[in-house]
């Protein structure tokens, strides 16, 4: 276990460092944080690193044996410089009485003042519910003439650890309206095999809050889902899905603070009931 998360914390730093060596004259990132003062990374942007953990319970939606409860625990991170934004997660998962490992890197790159893109892949150890493999990448416009309505396209793709595989794509927006609120909306495509399964789900999530201060979130999701594995041996395949959650992000100080999140999933198969907290830095 430990090596598990040597070599995660090993490609998390590797990430970092590939993003370039110069040195610039702008205070090294990272040297808020007690031990990171003498290194250099190459970053000289904002960032923040969270660590937090989550438990869900969930109750059968049939008369059968419940699922034990969920337990998660998570590590992740976002570094940048210039127009390139790093980020890395690593997180433990304990769902249907298995546990694996997994772990992302993603690159969020500025293009232009109206075009930005988001890549991210994936992978896990153990946990047969974990993907053995995924990947994003996503292309955002702004317009309008504030810039205030940012667009969103988008693919992925997924391969679990054992046949099952899934192909996304999405589209959406996000709108900014002149006081602190975002809109956001999207339309999620999902094509599933084994059985060639076309199931599409629906969101819309608000926002309201300034950074450095807090930031307040409600989203709700509604549709199909493809697939998801519930055991080794057992699937859910084109099923209906009602996710709803509740974010609150909150400073406690001029860079830290605390993310609190609670979730509602209900599925054909069980009902889930779960909340997550977490703190951050900001540097």
């Amino acid at each position: 276990m430990k090596r598990k998360l040597i070599l995660a914390l090993i490609l998390f730093l590797t990430c970092i460092l590939a993003v370039g060596q110069e040195r610039g004259s702008t205070v090294p990132q990272g040297t808020s944080i007690p031990g990171l003062g003498g290194l250099s990374l190459g970053m000289d942007g904002p960032g923040f690193v969270e660590f937090g953990g989550s438990y869900s319970h969930l109750s059968r939606t049939e008369l059968s044996a419940p699922f034990a409860p969920w337990g998660d625990a998570y590590l992740r991170g976002m570094m940048s410089r210039g127009n390139n934004k790093f980020n890395a997660e690593l997180t433990r998962q304990v769902h249907y009485s298995d546990t694996g490992w997994f772990y992302g890197l993603g690159w969020i790159r500025t293009w232009s003042p109206n075009w930005f893109t988001e890549v991210s892949a994936g992978s896990s150890t153990r946990g047969f519910f974990l993907p053995k493999f995924r990947t994003d990448a996503i292309v955002n416009r702004k317009v309008l003439s504030r810039q205030q309505l940012v667009l969103t396209g988008g693919v992925g793709y997924d391969k679990s650890k054992t046949v099952n595989t899934a192909t996304r794509f999405q589209a959406g927006g996000s709108y900014y309206f002149e006081h602190p609120f975002v809109l956001q909306g999207g339309v999620v495509w999902t094509r599933a095999n084994p059985g060639s399964i076309v199931a599409r789900s629906q969101f819309l999530a608000v926002t309201q809050g300034h950074d450095k201060e807090h930031f307040i979130s409600l989203r709700a999701e509604i549709g199909r889902e493809g697939y998801e594995l519930i055991g080794p041996q057992a699937a859910l395949f084109d099923f209906v899905v009602h996710n709803y959650s509740a974010n609150w992000r909150q400073w406690l100080g001029p860079n830290w603070g605390f993310n609190l999140a609670f979730e509602h999933e209900s599925n054909v198969s069980f009902r889930r009931f779960g909340g997550t907290l977490g703190f951050f830095m900001d540097f």
